[in-house]
This record gives structure tokens, sequence and C-alpha cells, in this order.
């Protein structure tokens, strides 16, 4: 049925939230002395970072070094990030069947190359879209129908993984099935048109199978 299984990263492949919003929070909150929650800026992750801090409210001209600031603020909070359990065994299975494995990131490709490839997972997969690679992001469809593209692999054969409404609004936008990544995602009610609710990685193995 799936040819081409394509994952989210934050949230899904690795599990960076509290290292990026407790980051993003140093930022906000120590250095610009707002006074934002770590519930109120969780909201804005697996969405790119301009779009994401504008939501919140911060004024345009202070966003560039806003997140200049908060990628080396990363850096004191990385150790609370890392690969999620089972999906490294669960991308290694995946290899042993006829299928693709691909990545649609809002990530740009300097936080792609930064933050994903020193975790080694980056050989894995034959097509990555990232946020530098197309004009519109998550929710809109245009990266997955970049990645259906690049791929060439019709999305009717296509399946997206990931852990946010902006995910499951850009595969369906796309003609995509959505898997829940359930590991990673807050399900608050707002997933009732997801098409798989994977509660582990290694549920995957069992839709190609």
């Amino acid at each position: 049925m799936f040819k081409n299984i394509v994952f989210d990263i934050d949230g899904t492949l690795i599990d960076t939230e509290k290292a990026y919003m407790n980051a993003l929070l140093k930022v906000l909150n120590e250095q610009r002395h707002h006074d934002f929650t770590y519930e109120q800026v969780v909201t804005i992750f697996g969405i790119p970072a301009k779009e994401g801090l504008q939501e919140l409210g911060l004024v345009d001209e202070d966003i560039p070094g806003i997140i200049k600031d908060w990628y080396v603020a990363f850096d004191d909070f990385a150790d609370l990030a890392g690969i999620f359990d089972g999906v490294t065994n669960t991308l290694k299975s995946l290899q042993t069947f006829d299928v693709e494995l691909g990545i649609v990131t809002s990530k740009t490709l300097a936080e792609f190359k930064s933050v994903f490839d020193p975790l080694g997972l980056t050989p894995i997969f034959q097509n990555v879209v990232t946020a530098s690679d197309t004009d519109k992001h998550k929710p809109d469809p245009e990266p997955l129908l970049k990645m259906i593209e690049i791929s060439g692999i019709p999305a009717e054969q296509t399946l997206y993984v990931g852990d946010t409404k902006f995910d499951l609004d850009c595969a369906h936008g796309a003609g995509v099935k959505f898997g829940l990544a359930g590991w990673g995602a807050h399900n608050n009610g707002q997933f009732q048109e997801m098409d798989y609710f994977l509660s582990r990685p290694a549920e995957i193995v069992d839709l190609v199978r």
C-alpha cells in the first residue's frame, strides 16, 4: 500500500521539545524580560521559528535576533534531546521493505545539518525536504507536494508520520495519509481526522508488511 514513508523530525524522530522550549524560555524571559510559560511556548513547537514567534505576538523586528539567540541557547539544553526509543530499530526494519524513506521538516537546511545530522540517521533517508526548499511551510501542503515531486511516488502511496495538527493538515492538503506519532504528540482532541494512531514507532512496520 505505502511505498514512501515520510517523517517529521521534532516530536516524531527525535525528542527535542524540552530542549527547544526551555531554550526559548531562556531567551524570552531571562534575556528579553517577557513572562511566557512553558504551556504558551510549546504551542509553536514543530512550526517554522519565524511563524511561531509571530503567533506568540512578538514584534517582527525583534524576531531575527530572538531566533539567533534561541539556537545559541539550544546548546545549553542539548542534553535533553535524543532519538525516541524504538525509532532507530524501526527505521532499520523499514529498510528491509520495498519502500523509500523521507523527511519533511520545518527546520531550515542549516538547522537540519546542525541538529539532525549529528545523530547519524540522515543516511537512512533517500529524500529530505527542509523549510529551505519551499516558499510555503506546514500546514500548507507545499512541502509534501515537493516530496512527492522529488521521490516520484504518488500521494496515495505516501504516509506522513508527524506529531502536530500542522503535520496532519499538510498531509491531507497534499492528499497523503497521516499517521500520528503518539509517542511525541500532545493529543488534545485536535487529531480526529488522522488516518492512523501509532502508539510506538514499530507499528509503522505493520503498515508496510
